[in-house]
């Protein structure tokens, strides 16, 4: 079959592959599309918590043709996406429900094959059904989905509380509409690429500013005080090193993009001390695979304008490359 590899860090192959083999709990899955996330460019530049080589993808969605003899609960023909999340069932955290921190953590795409392929083999547990009213493209937002869903369930916040977003790529589109969802009253979101500060308002910013110079005045004319809510959808450690500035007293901070393993930013402790900050991440997701089928259903969130690149598999490296150069939302592809 073919399949996306990365061989070594800064190398991407697409290449045959074997088929996967079924385990007596698993599911083959023909993958349908597959969705490029920032994760994945990490993993490539080995920053990420993957090992070398491996098939990538984690986001994707397709049809089951074939089950583990020990399978009841699945058929062949059924559509599914997939949690990629593997935990033990055993360990401390998992016992807490807190299955994204297992001690013994596996993911699909990122410690073992992944979606970037034309057949994955996944844990059968972990195989979502997608209702017919969810497209393949929605499908394969339904793993995104479920992390920003996650953040909310970390982030709890009151109503009619307003929120500011640093980053308006994919994920940072998906948390926003969720942002608004859930209840804040104005959303100001922050974004160096004016195109995508246009579709963010389509989608209910109710401010947007453009990253520069004077995007710290516009801030503080917006908020005196600061923001009783501020969130990073960027990982770029220098935008996180400034986004504590517009924090009022007794704020939430949620650092919800990947920032590189061993990036650092400053902090001033006093500061957290003195302004009753809570600082919160939101790594992955947990259980919140079905309220994100159940928001893309209902239409509550709309991820049809996010998808801007559709891709065959043997393209993988065109829709890559634009991605980092970011001239481009999210890269599916079709395997």
């Amino acid at each position: 079959m073919r399949a996306v590899t990365f061989p070594a860090p800064e190398q991407i192959v697409v290449a045959d592959v074997p088929e996967p083999v079924c385990g007596p709990d698993e599911v083959i899955v023909r993958v349908a599309r597959a969705g490029l996330c920032g994760t994945d460019v990490h993993i490539s530049r080995n920053e990420y918590l993957s090992k070398f080589p491996l098939v990538p993808g984690h986001e994707f969605c397709g049809e089951v043709v074939e089950v583990g003899r020990d399978v009841t609960y699945l058929k062949t023909g059924t559509r599914v996406a997939v949690d990629p999340n593997i935990d033990c069932g055993r360990c401390a955290f998992c016992r807490r429900r807190q299955n994204n921190q297992c001690s013994n953590w596996q993911g699909v795409g990122i410690t073992r094959s992944g979606g970037f392929a034309e057949y994955v083999a996944a844990p059968a547990r972990l195989a979502y059904v997608v209702p017919d009213s969810i497209d393949d493209a929605q499908a394969a937002f339904i793993e995104p989905l479920s992390c920003a869903v996650h953040a909310m369930n970390r982030l709890s916040f009151d109503a009619g509380d307003d929120v500011l977003l640093f980053g308006t790529g994919p994920i940072g589109l998906v948390l926003m509409q969720l942002l608004k969802h859930r209840g804040a009253s104005r959303v100001v979101v922050v974004e160096k690429q004016a195109h995508r500060l246009e579709l963010a308002k389509k989608l209910g910013a109710t401010h947007t500013i453009l990253a520069g110079a004077d995007q710290a005045d516009m801030l503080r004319e917006l908020a005196p005080d600061g923001f009783p809510i501020v969130a990073d959808a960027t990982g770029v450690p220098a935008v996180i090193g400034k986004a504590l500035d517009h924090l009022r007293p007794y704020g939430k901070y949620l650092q919800f993009g990947v920032a590189p393993r061993g990036a650092t930013v400053p902090i001033e402790p006093f500061k957290l001390f003195k302004n009753d900050w809570t600082i919160l991440g939101s790594f992955a997701l947990c259980y919140t695979f079905d309220p994100a089928i159940a928001l893309l259903a209902s239409g509550a969130i709309d991820v049809k304008p996010l998808v801007s690149h559709t891709l065959p598999l043997d393209r993988f490296q065109e829709g890559f490359d634009a991605f980092v150069r970011g001239e481009s939302l999210k890269v599916q592809y079709t395997p």
